[in-house]
């Protein structure tokens, strides 16, 4: 009886060992589940952050596309209108070649440099379109030294001239017009006005630069004229002038804020 007993003395015993090595393996466990569990909850977390990150990410960079987009189908647009207005000008100024070689486009023997010293030479009696004087309203005849040419210029009432006699008594004429300084101010560039073979024409001159041109008005018997743009000086642009800039060009009147939208960038870039 007594080796019974301690037989199953020796087997409670083992039970019981048993039941603790269970035990503290299971809290082992646990333990590791439980640090697995939260290390894969920062996980996640930190896996949404990044997700959020990259979808704010990926609108912005949406929102950039589609503006790039847009700005490229509005520059497109304006390239199609550009060249559909150049090709009307082609056709215009083939016609007009026919009957005036003052008017031509592209002249083998003359370069701008050579253009460059053509004078401008303006009738007293001719008033520019432009003229704000009212009907008897007296002229000041202004001669203006540019490029090597002497240009006759009709002042309106609107434009004030006074002589200045101080410098040795040379009677310099010296011309303030206001709507005259505001349109400098606005383009950036110094202009005067003449008249060349009974067309107006604009004479501009950017100072910094050196860069020069004349607009000529060409009038149509439908009352529409257009502007002939020829250079006359790139100066310091030479490097950076576009290739239309080189040649002599002609655009309606509509098209005059983007050409000197166009001339005012590049000059920026000089």
């Amino acid at each position: 009886m007594e080796q019974l007993n301690s037989k199953l003395y020796e087997k409670y015993k083992n039970l019981k060992k048993r039941k603790l090595f269970e035990e503290e393996w299971d809290q082992k466990r646990d333990a590791e589940i439980r640090n697995y569990q939260l290390a894969t909850e920062d996980l996640i977390e930190e896996l949404r952050k990044e997700n959020e990150r990259l979808y704010g990410e990926l609108s912005s960079l949406q929102e950039q596309y589609a503006e790039t987009e847009k700005i490229l189908l509005e520059e497109s647009r304006k390239t199609k209108e550009l060249s559909s207005e150049v090709g009307r000008l082609q056709i215009l100024l083939s016609q007009k070649k026919d009957t005036n070689d003052g008017t031509l486009i592209r002249s083998p023997n003359i370069t701008p440099e050579a253009r460059s010293k053509k004078a401008f030479t303006v009738s007293p009696e001719k008033k520019t379109p432009n003229s704000c004087s009212n009907k008897g309203g007296s002229q000041q005849e202004v001669v203006v030294a540019h490029y090597n040419c002497q240009e006759k210029h009709n002042m309106p009432d609107c434009c004030r001239g006074y002589m200045d006699n101080t410098e040795g008594g040379t009677g310099k004429s010296s011309i303030m017009c206001v709507f005259h300084t505001l349109i400098e101010f606005l383009v950036g560039m110094k202009f005067s006005v003449g008249i060349q073979t009974e067309e107006l024409c604009l004479s501009v001159i950017h100072e910094k630069s050196g860069y020069s041109f004349s607009l000529i008005l060409i009038r149509h018997e439908s009352g529409q004229g257009d502007l002939m743009y020829r250079v006359s000086s790139l100066g310091t642009l030479e490097r950076v002038a576009l290739d239309w800039m080189k040649e002599d060009v002609i655009f309606s009147m509509t098209m005059c804020p983007v050409f000197f939208q166009r001339i005012s960038r590049v000059v920026g870039r000089g």
